[in-house]
């Protein structure tokens, strides 16, 4: 609850200086949808986790709206780890985003971006909407782990019949993680005929990610403790810092 807390305050400190446009709703305007976001779902992919989501975008007016995404984190399968991933036995954890929205009124798709960001290409045909074409938006985010991993530590040492026989065990202990977002995107919204959405968006911003070991009796030098996220340079089990983070999104759903 103090973790939610604290980003729903960062999120309004965040857009306490949103300035709203002046334009009139002469326009029509969906008043909400439904939408899976896509990229999300695969978004842990070093962790060796899915987030399996939804979200929705509520019209407030003025082209302005406000979006909520909740996810539940999974494991995908147990991973011995690699360049791009994070050796492991297992996943949980959830994820929270919350979102505002300013549309610009303007519905031509810039073609040319579709030769780097070819998703945009399935956004033709958009119903002209107060809430649909290009926009801008700020968001936040919290996400929150458990991740289960195993290391190998001296049981014993036996002296006899083997002097100094060194003896193994497995040990499981328990990574924390806590990650906040802030970003900014630039994104293009599709409302179809009868309501299908596609929504696709890119963006940047910073996060700050916070890690915690329970129960692990090794030091950071031995594996898996030394495993470092990628591609920044911090270990996946301790502790903490700022981070570049890179935003690409790609939401279907419905808008009623």
């Amino acid at each position: 609850m103090k973790n939610l807390l604290t980003i729903l305050l960062l999120y309004f400190l965040t857009f306490s200086t949103f300035v709203y446009s002046q334009n009139s709703d002469s326009i029509k305007a969906k008043s909400f949808n439904i939408t899976y976001s896509i990229c999300d779902y695969y978004s842990l992919i070093t962790a060796n986790a899915y987030n399996i989501n939804l979200g929705s975008e509520i019209y407030l007016k003025n082209k302005n709206s406000i979006s909520f995404n909740f996810g539940l984190i999974k494991s995908t399968m147990h991973s011995g780890g690699g360049l791009f991933s994070i050796s492991s036995l297992n996943t949980q954890g959830l994820k929270i985003q919350i979102e505002r929205k300013h549309y610009f009124g303007k519905y031509k798709l810039f073609e040319p971006a579709m030769l780097l960001f070819w998703p945009h290409i399935s956004q033709y045909k958009s119903q002209t909407l107060l809430n649909s074409g290009y926009y801008y938006s700020f968001q936040a985010a919290f996400q929150q782990t458990a991740t289960n991993r195993q290391e190998t530590v001296v049981d014993y040492i036996d002296n006899n019949p083997y002097p100094n026989a060194t003896h193994y065990k497995k040990n499981i202990y328990t990574v924390d993680r806590t990650v906040y977002r802030i970003n900014l995107k630039i994104g293009y919204q599709c409302i179809k005929k009868h309501g299908l959405t596609i929504d696709y968006a890119i963006g940047l911003g910073a996060k700050y990610i916070y890690s915690n070991s329970r129960n692990q009796l090794n030091t950071s030098n031995s594996w898996p403790q030394n495993e470092k996220d990628f591609p920044w340079n911090k270990l996946f089990d301790s502790g903490n810092g700022f981070y570049p983070d890179i935003v690409h999104q790609f939401k279907i759903g419905w808008s009623f």
